[in-house]
């Protein structure tokens, strides 16, 4: 989504909904800071965007506290409020809950997998190497989502991706970065072939350790990006001792 496509969407919701207008701003500034198109520093002015989104400032103020809440946006009294840098300890504390919720979602779903739910996973990798061959990341990301809620909707549990999603926005804007690459994009498009082929054959061991590589993969290119884009990233080191 574009800067001008997210703002019009917005336009067109916002002139049939006047109720939720807080919760349309933030999800409009969501998904802009998630796909790097509000970048790490880039100063958020209240009356700037309420103006471009013809709205008066207090839902623009409670949107912003709610992206605050969620350590997306850091607000200072004397220079306003700016996007915050990447953190990499809150990305590795995003993964780390990323593990301890899907290594059970996938040993159930390897141990309970329909011939329905299999069908769904197939379709959404065919569609990851179609985006990846396209270069078009933003859908990749969103098929790869929908990828990991089918697997918790194989174990049963579907409603727990609800608290994956809530979990990893963090670890989106490293996924973000790291998948501009047609190779990146396929190599993940062939771990969930992994992960597909291990729930296939039921293979409840074989599908936990394929999840547990999956999930690790995001570090992969973490030193190649902060090398290309030391900016974007806040000081803190990795923190080596509560990873698996």
């Amino acid at each position: 989504m574009s800067a001008n496509g997210g703002l019009e969407e917005f336009q067109a919701v916002h002139r049939q909904d006047r109720g939720s207008i807080a919760s349309q701003i933030y999800e409009l500034l969501l998904q802009r800071i998630l796909d790097m198109e509000l970048k790490p520093a880039e100063e958020l002015s209240e009356a700037r965007l309420a103006s471009e989104m013809g709205v008066s400032r207090t839902p623009v103020r409670e949107a912003l506290a709610r992206l605050a809440r969620r350590n997306l946006v850091d607000v200072y009294p004397q220079r306003g409020t700016l996007v915050s840098p990447i953190s990499i300890q809150r990305v590795a504390k995003a993964r780390f809950i990323r593990d301890a919720l899907e290594r059970p979602l996938v040993r159930l779903a390897a141990e309970n997998l329909t011939d329905d739910i299999a069908a769904l996973l197939a379709r959404e990798i065919a569609l990851q190497k179609t985006f990846a061959n396209l270069g078009d990341d933003r859908s990749f990301m969103q098929s790869d989502d929908q990828f990991h809620a089918l697997i918790a909707k194989a174990a049963g549990y579907e409603s727990i991706w609800e608290d994956v999603a809530e979990a990893k926005f963090h670890m989106d804007r490293i996924r973000r970065l790291s998948l501009m690459s047609k190779k990146r994009m396929l190599h993940i498009t062939d771990e969930h072939m992994e992960i597909y082929d291990s729930m296939r054959a039921h293979d409840v061991a074989l599908a936990e350790a394929s999840i547990v590589r999956h999930l690790q993969s995001v570090f992969t290119d973490i030193d190649v990006i902060r090398r290309d884009h030391p900016e974007y990233f806040s000081n803190a080191k990795l923190p080596r001792n509560d990873m698996p």
